[in-house]
């Protein structure tokens, strides 16, 4: 009887789970992006992929994961994109509640979540929503299609030191009463904390190709609403190859 006892309980045992939520569009190395944050101990990813047709059977197949197909914009792709974010993160909120999950992240499928998962685990009722700093990939050389992803020469704290990118962090939930506030923060009515044991590691445009790809996409943004000098200044360089590659070594390779 005592062992019975003792069986139900361990099962009845409340298990803690995260989950990340992402827009995702010709990823790179998405099979490495999903074991890192397995391993990590996600336990669930609902996915958005634009636009990318050959990838569909290959989510399908993955038992945790969530998937929706969708469009891309083409009036102003880069703000649409952010209206997009937030639409997802909302749903995948809804979801997490009826899958039993505790807290959602958001990041890009170009991010990798660094650290442990212990501390969200520890934060107390009163904290509904918490953010991670981010730092950024820079490398020797103009990486090619040849190179994996998520490897790089150095990162750039984007706290201390500029960084091309955005600077303040990607963000996560207490999926029972937070919402989504854009692509980098969640909100809620209880306190946010920053993380010290879990950190975002960003890989902005991992190789060339993929670089010129997205900044073709982005043509049509309007640049006076960006308010990093790296996008506008690859926009600007209007699918030039010559002029993105001085661009991407000016802001992307270290010592350059």
């Amino acid at each position: 009887m005592l062992l019975v006892l003792a069986i139900f309980m361990i099962r009845k045992k409340p298990v803690f789970k995260v989950a990340i939520v992402s827009c995702i569009k010709d990823p790179k190395n998405i099979d490495t992006w999903l074991k890192i944050h397995r391993d990590l101990g996600i336990s669930r990813f609902y996915v958005r992929l634009e636009e990318t047709p050959d990838l569909i059977e290959y989510f399908k197949s993955q038992p945790d994961v969530f998937l929706q197909t969708g469009a891309s914009a083409s009036k102003d792709p880069y703000t649409d994109l952010m209206t997009r974010q937030a639409a997802m993160i909302d749903l995948a909120l809804e979801l997490c509640k009826k899958d039993g999950i505790d807290w959602l992240i958001h990041i890009d499928c170009d991010e990798i979540l660094e650290g442990s998962l212990n501390e969200i685990q520890k934060l107390p009722k009163n904290i509904g929503t918490f953010w991670m700093q981010n730092y950024e990939a820079l490398y020797d050389n103009i990486p090619t299609s040849k190179d994996n992803c998520f490897k790089a020469a150095k990162f750039n704290d984007c706290s201390v030191s500029a960084c091309a990118s955005y600077a303040n962090g990607k963000g996560g939930g207490r999926v029972s009463i937070a919402q989504s506030n854009g692509p980098h923060r969640f909100r809620s009515s209880h306190k946010e904390v920053k993380l010290k044991s879990l950190i975002v590691n960003h890989f902005e445009s991992c190789d060339f190709d993929q670089y010129i790809a997205k900044y073709k996409r982005l043509g049509n943004s309007d640049t006076t609403t960006i308010p990093f000098s790296y996008y506008k200044d690859s926009i600007l360089a209007n699918g030039d190859t010559k002029k993105l590659a001085e661009v991407y070594k000016r802001y992307r390779v270290r010592n350059s």
